[in-house]
């Protein structure tokens, strides 16, 4: 289902643009030599760590036109539109001695054809990619991280009630290596993070230092320390601070699971005040365009609390795995957007709102299936997640929800895919006049359904209908909406070595 976005992307969407560029120019560049760069850093980048030359990669472009019974997402009075689209995706992964890069796109261009809103473009990009400066031990590394976020969290995702978010990271990573088995690994980054309408762009340096020792042949064990210090371009709505981490991790990759445990604790200071930004939607606006305002202060100081992260990733056949993720740590709006992921549904997600820059105690669990043979797809996924904000109780929320997504081939032509997402929020502190558009208590539930033909190697048609359900406890913001797309695109056979899981 296609999600909404603002079309006036300022900033934001050239450096996602040129982030794509570079993605692509350094893939270009992969030599044949064998080798790898170096394992994950402390940041998350995922570095190759296989001896061998990987090249994979998937793409497509499709366009069509749909049709939806209720544009505005209103709970009655709908409005139909007719919506012309042009989509395009891809997948890279490739490495090399010198280069590695792994990235993903999703991208829609939308026509309201009726005017209902402007032209949109919309869209996810994830992608990191490493340059071997001395290979095997110094790594310069790119990562870009691009989509959108609500500016409401009270409110239906409309083109009026969304913002393009984009976050850039750039550094080195050094490995050394000491008598074979005991390591020391130092990274450091400069960060932007960028918002098309919140006032919350900032500039961040990072830096992580491990300290570790080789256990067994996939094993380890080492003691790290992060620490970042974020500083905003507006400085009246925001604080600086500094945030920082130690911990103990250990890791293990088997030939059927992959294992990864952190044990310490995270320690923020900032001064001054805290600021809760809500977007005042009034008629006079410029293009229904939010006016920020501050609603509430408060003074966090110093905040700590413990770091847990448990990762477990376990192939229980060939043909299935399970993922298992738990954890509790301090974060804030701009790194957990960057974290981001879309989950098993193919349905890209709008991030939650960016109301105030605090930092926030966040503790989540996630647990994901994925089976995978000859002509039979399925997957699904849960996630559960509280989040508590110390100096602002009105933006504690917690959200869970489950998806799933079955894929079948039905003969050499059709392939059909059943598709469905349900996700809740509860702010339970949050309190909204009567007067006021908005719920604090909701579920979006999305279904989908779609059948593709596929002729010859790259021709593909497909036809996919959605209904969406947004259901609340209180407010006004409930709706129904069912959308329907017929598209043409040109989609290329995948390339094998992309598959997650291999078939049989």
């Amino acid at each position: 289902m296609a999600i909404r976005l603002k079309s006036r992307c300022r900033l934001v969407l050239p450096i996602a643009i040129a982030s794509v560029a570079l993605l692509v120019r350094i893939a270009d560049a992969q030599i044949s030599a064998g080798g790898s760069n170096q394992p994950m850093s402390q940041f998350g980048d995922t570095a190759s760590t296989g001896t061998e030359r990987v090249q994979a990669y998937t793409y497509g472009i499709d366009a069509g036109v749909g049709e939806t019974d209720n544009v505005t997402l209103a709970p009655t009075d709908k409005i139909s539109q007719t919506i012309a689209t042009v989509d395009a995706d891809f997948t890279v992964n490739q490495r090399s001695r010198l280069f590695d890069v792994n990235a993903t796109g999703n991208f829609s261009d939308l026509n309201y054809l009726q005017h209902a809103y402007g032209n949109e473009f919309l869209g996810r990009l994830d992608g990191v990619a490493d340059a071997a400066i001395v290979p095997g031990h110094l790594v310069w590394v790119f990562r870009d991280d691009f989509g959108q976020a609500a500016l409401d969290q009270y409110t239906p995702v409309t083109p009026n009630n969304i913002e393009d978010v984009n976050y850039l990271s750039t550094g080195p990573d050094l490995k050394l290596r000491f008598g074979g088995i005991n390591f020391v690994d130092i990274s450091a980054r400069y960060a932007r993070a960028q918002y098309q309408t919140s006032p919350f762009n900032s500039n961040r340096l990072l830096a992580s230092i491990a300290v570790g020792r080789d256990v067994s042949a996939g094993g380890s064990i080492s003691l790290n320390a992060n620490t970042e210090r974020v500083m905003f371009d507006n400085t009246a709505l925001n604080s600086d601070f500094e945030r920082s981490s130690g911990f103990g991790r250990y890791e293990i990759h088997g030939a059927r699971t992959d294992l990864v445990g952190e044990l310490g604790g995270t320690v923020v200071s900032q001064s001054g005040a805290s600021t809760e930004v809500l977007p005042t939607y009034l008629p006079q606006g410029t293009n229904g365009a939010p006016l920020i305002v501050s609603s509430q202060t408060g003074g966090p100081g110093s905040l700590s609390g413990p770091l847990a992260k448990l990762e477990l990733d376990r192939k229980i056949s060939p043909s299935a795995k399970l993922i298992f993720t738990a954890g509790r740590d301090l974060t804030d709006a701009s790194s957990s957007f960057s974290n981001q992921t879309t989950g098993v549904t193919s349905i890209n997600s709008v991030s939650p709102a960016a109301s105030t820059s605090d930092n926030y105690r966040m503790t989540y669990a996630t647990a994901g299936w994925q089976y995978k043979l000859n002509r039979t797809t399925l997957a699904v996924t849960a996630r559960w997640e509280k989040d508590i904000y110390p100096a602002l109780s009105t933006l504690d929320v917690t959200d869970y929800g489950a998806g799933f997504n079955v894929e079948r081939k039905l003969t050499r032509h059709f392939t059909a895919q059943l598709l469905g997402n349900w996700y809740k929020s509860d702010y339970p502190h949050a309190a909204l006049p009567s007067q006021v558009i908005g719920s604090t208590d909701y579920a979006n539930s999305i279904l989908g359904a779609s059948l593709t033909w596929r002729h010859g190697r790259a021709l593909e048609v497909r036809f996919r209908c959605d209904h969406d359900s947004y259901t609340v406890s209180n407010g006004n913001t409930g709706y129904h909406e069912t959308r329907a797309f017929l598209t043409v695109g040109y989609r290329p056979m995948s390339n094998p070595a992309t598959e997650e899981l291999p078939e049989r």
